[in-house]
């Protein structure tokens, strides 16, 4: 029975059941006997599930891997569950040995030294990792499939499940294999990918944009919050005495008592339950040494708010930008430089991706940074010279941290490549590798102020020395939706020669316009002896 079993398994109709369905519908094969392929059957749920849905997880800082964020496929079923955990995914990924050290799997994942393979599980894997454990936030776009092309695109996908693939990180990586999957048919018009790198959210873009039979290919998006958007959510929503609540209570859950005043408002307690509920449960997922003291505060509160009478708490649901909206990765821009000491110039700047503190929008860490490869070149005093090229350079900030236990606002940059040591020099871009911890700190809505130590390593620009130790104090101030600004403010100290000390200031502020769909921005940016007026072009 078992080798009977088998054999069905190994039939060509069951091996290969997209070409099949293709050569039926091409030649007349009433000639040749059906197959019931089980395991086919069973993995698709042909007769449950009826549509399919593109999922973008947000990018991650703390995996290399996850920076852009990542795609993966969704078989969605016919019942009307909220979230359906059990529903079948399908997932395109690097096979990465485990313990694999960081350097090595980035260089291996930019030559091509890792295979890659389509893999399936269960819905619950994928929200489990990203919206519990790395607290990313997950977007879904929900297609718009003939019944027959759906089920042609499921039986591809069995064919190519465990297949290796050689993986590379910047273009045929998993969200290549996703947009790949969808050129198979003549009835979707989708936009083509003009850089030679492949991000998700531009595959994001395009399938959004992409239509069937003349008609949008995406019909429905769904935004799912990770555990930690949902707390800051509610958090945010509350007012100054609320917040004190929650704080006290946090201190210790004895202090419950408090919202017992007949002074506090039924819908103030229920505000403050419910945010507290979220808060613990976010704490159970990242602070894993004390969760049998989180899962104890999570109970006690859960017993206070079972002795309330019943009833809804009244949080708006403020859902990011869709990724979709944001503007393209890529960014090309123009300088026209005054210098003090140098003179008048030009700068131009190419960024492959991803955004800086200025620019990050939906689906990227707002004040934050993720570069990779940003050329900065200027001509200046008859001289054309680089002013940085980074290898990569990574701002992590907590925008919305609350300040709560475990919920703190620790931040911290890292930058390699090369950089000015001054912006008084030219061909003085030394080799610079820059560590920096600190805390970021929201002091309002669209205020956020900075504080760092750290230091670098660099070349003997001047006979200053190799090393130095740096504070930095910073601001993010967003104006409005477009209009927006940064300051950083730096003291360095150079440890091989106690003699020198270096004070520099830098103040951007940058505007963007959105004209005929495509997006550009202004920016005035201003140091101790220059100042420069750009425009900027996202592509």
């Amino acid at each position: 029975m078992a080798g009977n079993e088998k054999t069905i398994a190994e039939n060509p109709q069951c091996r290969f059941p997209a070409r099949y369905h293709w050569l039926k519908k091409k030649f007349d094969l009433s000639n040749v006997k059906a197959v019931v392929c089980d395991d086919f059957l069973a993995w698709s749920k042909l007769s449950s599930t009826q549509s399919l849905s593109l999922i973008f997880a947000t990018g991650y800082l703390g995996n290399p891997a996850s920076y852009y964020g990542h795609t993966l496929l969704k078989l969605n079923t016919n019942k009307s569950q909220k979230l359906n955990l059990l529903e079948t995914s399908v997932n395109f990924g690097a096979k990465v040995p485990k313990n694999e050290d960081p350097i090595s799997y980035m260089l291996k994942g930019v030559v091509g030294g890792y295979d890659g393979s389509f893999s399936h599980s269960n819905y619950y894997f994928h929200t489990q990792n990203y919206l519990e454990n790395e607290l990313r936030d997950l977007w879904e776009y929900k297609l718009n499939l003939s019944q027959d092309d759906y089920y042609f695109l499921v039986a591809h996908i069995w064919e190519l499940i465990e297949q290796d693939y050689v993986y590379y990180f910047f273009d045929e990586n998993c969200v290549y294999r996703m947009y790949e999957l969808f050129t198979l048919f003549d009835d979707i018009e989708l936009p083509s990918i003009k850089a030679p790198w492949v991000i998700p959210q531009e595959v994001i873009r395009a399938i959004n944009s992409a239509t069937y039979k003349d008609k949008p290919l995406v019909t429905k998006i769904k935004y799912i919050p990770s555990r930690q958007s949902s707390f800051y959510n509610k958090y945010w929503q509350l007012t100054s005495n609320e917040k004190l609540l929650i704080a006290k209570i946090v201190e210790n859950t004895k202090q419950l008592n408090l919202l017992n005043s007949e002074k506090i408002l039924r819908e103030t307690k229920l505000k403050v339950l419910s945010t507290l509920l979220d808060y613990y449960q976010y704490l159970i997922s990242v602070d894993k040494e004390n969760i049998k003291r989180h899962k104890k505060s999570y109970t006690q509160i859960l017993a206070y708010r079972y002795n309330l009478a019943a009833g809804k708490v009244k949080f708006e649901d403020k859902a990011p930008k869709s990724p979709h909206l944001a503007r393209p990765s890529s960014y090309l821009q123009l300088g026209f430089i005054h210098n003090q000491k140098l003179g008048n110039g030009v700068a131009i700047k190419l960024r492959p991706a991803y955004y800086d503190q200025l620019d990050a929008e939906s689906g990227h860490v707002r004040n934050g940074a993720l570069k990779m490869g940003e050329l900065d070149l200027e001509y200046i005093n008859s001289t054309l010279a680089i002013r940085s090229l980074s290898i990569f350079e990574v701002v992590s900030v907590s925008n919305q941290a609350t300040g709560l236990p475990q919920d703190g606002y620790d931040s911290w940059k890292l930058y390699l490549g090369l950089k000015k040591q001054d912006d008084d020099c030219t061909n003085c871009a030394d080799f610079t590798f820059k560590a920096n911890k600190g805390l970021s700190i929201p002091i309002l809505d669209n205020t956020t102020i900075g504080g760092y130590i750290g230091g670098a390593v660099v070349e003997n620009y001047l006979d200053r020395g190799r090393v130095y130790i740096s504070s930095n104090l910073t601001l993010n101030q967003s104006i409005n939706n477009d209009w927006n600004f940064f300051i950083d403010l730096e003291a360095r100290k150079y440890l091989e020669n106690e003699q020198v000390a270096k004070f520099s200031v830098k103040a951007e502020t940058r505007y963007r316009v959105k004209l005929n769909n495509e997006h550009l921005d202004f920016r005035l940016i201003l140091s101790n002896h220059e100042t420069m007026l750009s425009l900027g072009y996202y592509w």
